[in-house]
């Protein structure tokens, strides 16, 4: 895996790829949460790694979960060709690539993996509070309609779900706002919204994130990924 290599020898912080079977993983090393470097996403497609993160809560910084991001690599590569050859330290600093990412041009997943037990309308509440402003400022800003309608039935995936530790969550979107939702290995309903989609990752990736290290840490594998042939 060539992708894979670039990121063996990228210099960063971080505990080193391993080989598990035929799957070679990278951990997180805030939560030494174990992801994929390549991901089969909800709906099928191919996905790699570009950095994981770590969300906490209240003045302690307890950890709630571990974050990763996902993009179609090809996709990618070819509508991020203008910042090839930057380093993750030149991206992290570049609030243009962070831009463009959430212009979403190609596939993007995100993985979360839950550090502590949350019950699940905890977190569907939580989920509420990030994203709301957000569907209404895609809504007014950016000519995303429909995007608090979206987030209702969002909300509705975890009334009952008990998002115990090691729990996971996947949210995958096209370049046309097509969001598919994984709970626990469970597929839920597709769910059609441009509105929704911007605001999943603009809570880790926009001007206000969740964590703001973790906004630079999501990022941080593009460079061996843009450099790649």
């Amino acid at each position: 895996m060539r992708f894979a290599a670039g990121l063996a020898a990228l210099t960063v912080t971080a505990v080193p790829l391993a080989a598990q079977g035929d799957t070679v993983t990278y951990t997180d090393p805030s939560t030494k949460v174990v992801f994929p470097v390549e991901l089969q996403a909800p709906g099928g497609g191919a996905q790699v790694l570009t950095g994981t993160g770590v969300r906490t809560r209240t003045i302690a910084n307890v950890k709630v979960y571990a974050f990763g991001m996902y993009v179609e690599p090809a996709g990618a590569k070819s509508d991020l060709a203008a910042f090839a050859g930057k380093t993750a330290q030149d991206l992290e600093r570049d609030e243009t690539f962070y831009a463009r990412l959430l212009e979403r041009h190609f596939p993007m997943t995100l993985r979360l993996v839950m550090t502590r037990d949350v019950d699940g309308a905890t977190m569907g509440e939580a989920f509420d509070g990030a994203l709301r402003p957000r569907v209404v400022r895609a809504g007014t800003e950016k000519n995303m309609p429909g995007g608090e309608q979206a987030l209702d039935r969002f909300r509705g995936y975890f009334s009952t779900a008990e998002l115990t530790r090691e729990s996971e969550m996947v949210f995958s979107c096209s370049p046309e706002g097509r969001l598919l939702t994984s709970i626990r290995g469970t597929a839920q309903p597709e769910i059609d919204s441009p509105a929704l989609c911007w605001a999943l990752f603009d809570v880790y990736l926009g001007a206000n994130p969740v964590s703001s290290s973790g906004k630079r840490s999501v990022i941080r594998r593009f460079p061996p990924l843009l450099a790649g042939s």
